[in-house]
């Protein structure tokens, strides 16, 4: 495979005129060979091109050493990205006999640097990760679509940010410690305290910490949090409120993740206050514990089907 797109001999369309590296405006660009100045994704209607251009919206952009991913575009009002518009132009490029083009667009200005000329695996073209559909509600989760590409000439050193590549097995990493998070919301640091207070807690009285290990599934991009109380084989998930939303969405993760463990763990919901009676029969229900802070130094627990007396 050459190691740069040379704009006479490499490039297989003869009409395209910017080599490897090369920052151009993007309004020119678009003058040149058409498509439209906003989108992450822009199909042209004058030329065979479908322009792909990273920014820092492109959440899940990155190079794993074999391929591009490219966060699709779209669902920004809380729902699943879906493949349609410039999603669809990418997926069926080659029936539509388009070439992919990716760009590196540089924050508040319209510069863009070319990357090269791609096309969509064949065997995985795109897989789905989890993510915010925007950075300003990060608690509406949803499905986005992202595309795995294969570089037809090599990328300049450095055009992209490091990514992981799509494990074929779950994984799952110990940690000593819960991963810092760079920004912490009020709530993630609400977590964060109760989860320290708890851990703090367990080595006092039975000499243990929790380990915290990070599960990534078979096919996925996205990690799971998982904490671990190794003494009586727990699971526990943390959350800093007695929502219901929030219950509903810490039972699905704990159903979740204990898939991962091997023997199958007890399930536990550390919370910031006692569960009232309807929500500790949810808790009862789904054969799942609670446990809060009676005060800076002990925590009550309802029972869960291994525990037999108070801890």
């Amino acid at each position: 495979m050459p190691a740069t797109e040379n704009r006479r001999s490499d490039e297989p369309d003869s009409t395209w005129h910017l080599a490897l590296g090369e920052t151009i405006d993007r309004a020119e660009l678009h003058d040149r060979y058409g498509g439209r100045i906003h989108p992450r994704i822009s199909p042209s209607r004058t030329t065979q091109n479908v322009f792909l251009f990273t920014t820092p919206a492109g959440i899940f952009d990155g190079w794993t050493g074999e391929h591009v991913h490219f966060t699709g575009e779209g669902g920004s009002t809380g729902t699943d990205q879906v493949p349609t518009h410039g999603n669809k132009s990418v997926l069926h490029h080659r029936t539509e006999d388009r070439t992919l083009r990716l760009f590196r667009q540089r924050p508040d200005t319209l510069a863009v640097t070319y990357l090269g000329h791609l096309h969509l695996d064949s065997d995985r073209p795109y897989v789905w990760a989890d993510a915010p559909c925007d950075s300003r509600r990060p608690l509406e989760i949803a499905r986005r679509l992202v595309f795995r590409l294969r570089p037809v000439f090599s990328l300049p050193p450095a055009a992209l940010p490091a990514a992981p590549s799509i494990a074929s097995t779950p994984q799952v990493s110990k940690e000593s410690a819960p991963p810092l998070l760079p920004d912490p919301s009020p709530a993630q640091r609400a977590a964060a305290n109760l989860l320290a207070a708890y851990g703090r807690y367990l080595r006092a009285v039975q000499g243990t910490d929790l380990v915290h290990y990070r599960v990534r599934p078979a096919g996925a991009l996205t990690e799971l949090s998982a904490h671990h109380d190794t003494a009586c084989n727990e699971l526990v998930a943390v959350r800093p409120t007695l929502a219901r939303g929030a219950i509903w969405a810490a039972l699905g993760e704990l159903q979740d993740l204990k898939r991962f463990m091997d023997p199958r763990p007890d399930r536990a919901l550390l919370l910031p206050n006692e569960p009232d009676t309807d929500l500790a029969d949810l808790l009862q229900q789904a054969n799942v514990a609670a446990i809060w802070p009676l005060d800076h130094y002990l925590f009550a627990r309802t029972q869960s089907p291994s525990h037999s007396s108070e801890r």
